[in-house]
C-alpha cells in the first residue's frame, strides 16, 4: 500500500477551540483578581464602595465579551504580511480598548454618580489598552506555540516518512540487484552448455564416442555443482578455482595432453570471496581461442594474490599462432556473453570499485586481469588467517 507524505502546503488549522476558551478563562480571571486586589482589596471595609466587587466583575465580563471580537479579526489577518498584520492588530486593539474604556467609564459613572471622571479618559484608556495588549500578546504567543508544535509534528512525520521511503527504496534496489545478478549468473549456464554441447557433437561426428560419453558425465557433475551454488551468495576463491578445474577436466576429455593447467593462488587469497562462476568464462575463452586452435595445445594459468586489500586475479593462456578474435559472436558459434557478463556482474556487485582489463602477450597469449575488493567471511578475516611457514 502506497503512502503519501504529510502535506505542508495545507492551510494551518489549530487542533480545537478548547485552548482558546482556556486562555479566556485564565487570562480574564487573572485580570479580575489583579484588578480587585489593586483597587478594592486594600481599602477598608467602611471605605469600600457598595458596588464593589460587582463593578469589577461586570467590567471584566464586558472585556471578556469584547475580546471575543478580536479573535476572528486576528485569525483573518494571521496569514497577512507582517507589516499589514501588525497594523490590523494594533488598530483592532486600539478600537476595542476604546470601546471598553467608554463602557467602563459609563458604568462607573452610573454606579458612583461621579460625572467629572471623563476628564481622566486618557488614564482609563491607557489601562484598557495595556490590558488588551497583554491579552493579544498572550493569544498570539499561545497560537504561535501551537503552530510550532504542529510544525514540529509535521517535520517528525516527514522525517519518518522519508526514512520509511528510503528503507523501501533500498529494499527495492536490493531486490532489483539480486534479480539482475541471478539473470547474469544463470546466463552463464546456457552459454557454457551451448559451447560444451557443440564440443560433444564434434566428438560424436569424429566417432570418439568414449570421449563424448566421458564429457557428458563430467558435464553433469559440473552442472550439479553449478546449480547447488546460490547465484547471489559469493564463494571463496578456493571453491571457484575448484569449479574451474572441474570444467577444465571436461575439456581435457577433448584435448588430453594438449591442455595443461597451472594454478598459483596465495594462501590468504584462497579465502577471499568472489562471485560464483567468475573465472569459468575466462577459461572457456582460453580453450576456444587458444588451446582449440593450436596443434600443440597450450597452458592456461590462474594466479591470484592479495595486494593492498585488493584481490588481484590473473587468467592467462599461452596463445596460438593464428589470429585470435575474443568474444566475437560470429566466431565458432560463440554467444559472445563471457567478458560482457563478467563486467556487468562486477559493476553490479562493486559499482565503480573494480577493474578488468585484457592484454595480449608478445607470444600471442591473452591475459585478463581482475581487481576487486578483498572480502572475507567474518570468521575468515585476513587477520585470522595465518599463512603456514
Amino acid at each position: 500500500m502506497s503512502m503519501s507524505p504529510p502535506n505542508r502546503q495545507e492551510p494551518f488549522h489549530l487542533p480545537s477551540a478548547s485552548w482558546f476558551w482556556k486562555l479566556q478563562f485564565f487570562s480574564w480571571s487573572g485580570i479580575l483578581v489583579v484588578t480587585f486586589l489593586s483597587l478594592s482589596f486594600w481599602q477598608n471595609s467602611g471605605e469600600r464602595p457598595t458596588y464593589e466587587p460587582f463593578n469589577t466583575i461586570f467590567q471584566c465580563g464586558i472585556g471578556f465579551l469584547l475580546s471575543l471580537l478580536l479573535k476572528p479579526i486576528f485569525d483573518v489577518a494571521w496569514d497577512a504580511p507582517l507589516a499589514l498584520r501588525t497594523f490590523v492588530y494594533f488598530l483592532a486593539v486600539a478600537v476595542i480598548a476604546g470601546i471598553w474604556t467608554l463602557l467602563r467609564m459609563e458604568t462607573y459613572t452610573q454606579l458612583s454618580g461621579a460625572h467629572s471622571i471623563w476628564a481622566e479618559f486618557g488614564g482609563w484608556y491607557y489601562a484598557s489598552l495595556f490590558i488588551f495588549l497583554f491579552w493579544s500578546a498572550l493569544y498570539c504567543g499561545v497560537k504561535y506555540f501551537i503552530l510550532l508544535e504542529n510544525e514540529h509534528k509535521i517535520v517528525l512525520e516527514m522525517a519518518s516518512f522519508h526514512e520509511q521511503e528510503q528503507v523501501r527504496r533500498l529494499h527495492a534496489e536490493t531486490i532489483a540487484r539480486e534479480a539482475q545478478l541471478k539473470m547474469l549468473r544463470y546466463q552463464l549456464n546456457p552459454h557454457f552448455l551451448f559451447n560444451t554441447l557443440n564440443s560433444i557433437n564434434a566428438l560424436i561426428r569424429l566417432k570418439r564416442q568414449d570421449q563424448a560419453r566421458d564429457m557428458i558425465v563430467r558435464l553433469s557433475q559440473f552442472l550439479r555443482h553449478s546449480l547447488s551454488e546460490d547465484p547471489i551468495k559469493k564463494i571463496t576463491l578456493e571453491q571457484e578455482v575448484r569449479a574451474v578445474l572441474l570444467y577444465l577436466d571436461i575439456e581435457k576429455t577433448r584435448f588430453a595432453d594438449r591442455l595443461r593447467v597451472e594454478v598459483e593462488i596465495g594462501y590468504t587469497a584462497k579465502k577471499a570471496l568472489v562471485p560464483s562462476l567468475l573465472l569459468q568464462p575466462l577459461a572457456e575463452n582460453a580453450i576456444k581461442y587458444a588451446i582449440a586452435v593450436s596443434e600443440s595445445g597450450g597452458i592456461i594459468a590462474i594466479r591470484a594474490n592479495i595486494d593492498d586489500q585488493t584481490l588481484a586475479i590473473c587468467v592467462s593462456d599461452s596463445g596460438s599462432s593464428g589470429e585470435r578474435i575474443d568474444e566475437d559472436p560470429a566466431f565458432s558459434g560463440s554467444t559472445g556473453v563471457g567478458l560482457v557478463n563478467i563486467r556487468e556482474r562486477l559493476q553490479t556487485l562493486y559499482p565503480d570499485n573494480f577493474r578488468i582489463c585484457q592484454s595480449r602477450d608478445t607470444g600471442g597469449g591473452m591475459t585478463v586481469n581482475i581487481r576487486i575488493p578483498a572480502e572475507y567471511h567474518e570468521q575468515a578475516t585476513p587477520e585470522a588467517i595465518n599463512e603456514p611457514t
